[in-house]
C-alpha cells in the first residue's frame, strides 16, 4: 500500500544494486532491452520511491530516431501503473525533447501496462510476436549462394547505419553507437556482401534460453533475392556451433514476409503477442 506521495529522482551510480533487487523481486514482466547500467546518471533514467523505498525504475532514450523507447521499465507489484505514469512522465518529457525525441514508445511486456498507457493518450504502434526454434531443421538452399557472409567489422558500422535506416521505419532505427555496442557483445554479428556492397546484416545475442536474434536486415533493393534466408541460415549454423539449442526472435504480427521466412525455417510462435504503444511528446501536456 502506498501511504504517501511518490518521489521521483534521477538514478545515480550508487542505485545499481537497489535497481537489481527491484528487478529480482518484481512479479510483473519488465521491459529490459538495453544496457541500463551505462545510463545511470542520465536525466531520462528516473527512479520512483514510496516512503523512501525504491518501487520503480524507468529509462527512456532515443537512438538516432525521433522516437524514444522505454529501455528499462520495472515497477513493484504494490504500485498502480497509472499512478506511476502520472508521477513519472511529467519529469521525463522535457529531457527527452532536449535529446531530439518527438515521441515516446513503450513495449508492453506481459500486457499489464496497456490500459494505463491507453488512458494516457498512448496509441497502438505495433503488435509483436515472439518466435522460437528448438530443432536443427534448415530448408534447402539454391546451389549458388546469393551473397557472401562474414563477421561484422568496426569499419562496417557507418554503412550498416544507412542500411538499417533504409530497411526499417524510424521508430525501429539503430544508431552507430548501438550497432557497435551490439557488435562487441553479440554471440554472432554477420554482414552480407554482394558485388562489393553491404546488402544485409544479422545479429544474435546470448539469452537465458539460448540466443535471441535481435536484428535481421536486408537492403530494400536486395530483398526477395535470398539474402535474408542465407543470413538466417548462417546465423543459425554459427549459433549451433556455439552449443546454442533454442533461438528466439521478435517480429511484427503484420510483417507477412518476415513471418513466412521464419516459419519456413521452423520458428513457431510462443507466448502472447506484445503490444508496442507510442505517444507524442507535446510541450503543453503532462501526465494524464
Amino acid at each position: 500500500m502506498v501511504r504517501g506521495l511518490l518521489e521521483i529522482r534521477p538514478a545515480v551510480r550508487a542505485d545499481e544494486a537497489a535497481i537489481r533487487r527491484l528487478l529480482d523481486r518484481s512479479a510483473r514482466p519488465c521491459v529490459r532491452s538495453w544496457w541500463w547500467e551505462e545510463h545511470l546518471g542520465t536525466e531520462t533514467f528516473l527512479l520512483t520511491l514510496a516512503d523512501g523505498y525504491l518501487v520503480g525504475a524507468l529509462l527512456a532514450l532515443p537512438d538516432d530516431s525521433p522516437v524514444a523507447w522505454v529501455r528499462l521499465g520495472v515497477l513493484a507489484p504494490e504500485i498502480p501503473a497509472g499512478l506511476w505514469l502520472d508521477a513519472t512522465l511529467p519529469h521525463l518529457e522535457a529531457p527527452l525533447r532536449a535529446l531530439g525525441a518527438r515521441a515516446l514508445a513503450w513495449t508492453d511486456v506481459g500486457g499489464w501496462m496497456g490500459e494505463a498507457l491507453r488512458t494516457r493518450r498512448f496509441r497502438l504502434l505495433a503488435y509483436l510476436v515472439t518466435l522460437r526454434k528448438d530443432d536443427r531443421f534448415l530448408p534447402p538452399m539454391p546451389s549458388s549462394a546469393p551473397c557472401t557472409v562474414r563477421p561484422a567489422q568496426a569499419e562496417d558500422i557507418p554503412h550498416l547505419v544507412c542500411l538499417d535506416h533504409d530497411a526499417f521505419p524510424s521508430p525501429w532505427w539503430f544508431s552507430a553507437a548501438t550497432l557497435e555496442h551490439i557488435r562487441q557483445e553479440a554471440a554472432c554479428f554477420l554482414v552480407a556482401e554482394r558485388d562489393g556492397l553491404l546488402v544485409g546484416y544479422a545479429e544474435a545475442r546470448s539469452a537465458n534460453h539460448g540466443a535471441h536474434i535481435g536484428r535481421l536486415a536486408v537492403a530494400p533493393g536486395f530483398q526477395r533475392r535470398g539474402v535474408g534466408s542465407y543470413l538466417l541460415r548462417t546465423v543459425l549454423l554459427r549459433l549451433w556451433q556455439q552449443g546454442v539449442k533454442a533461438v528466439t526472435l521478435n517480429t511484427q504480427v503484420d510483417n507477412v514476409a518476415s513471418r513466412r521466412l521464419y516459419e519456413r525455417f521452423g520458428f513457431q510462435p510462443v507466448g502472447s503477442r506484445i503490444t508496442a504503444w507510442w505517444r507524442a511528446l507535446d510541450k503543453t501536456e503532462t501526465g494524464r
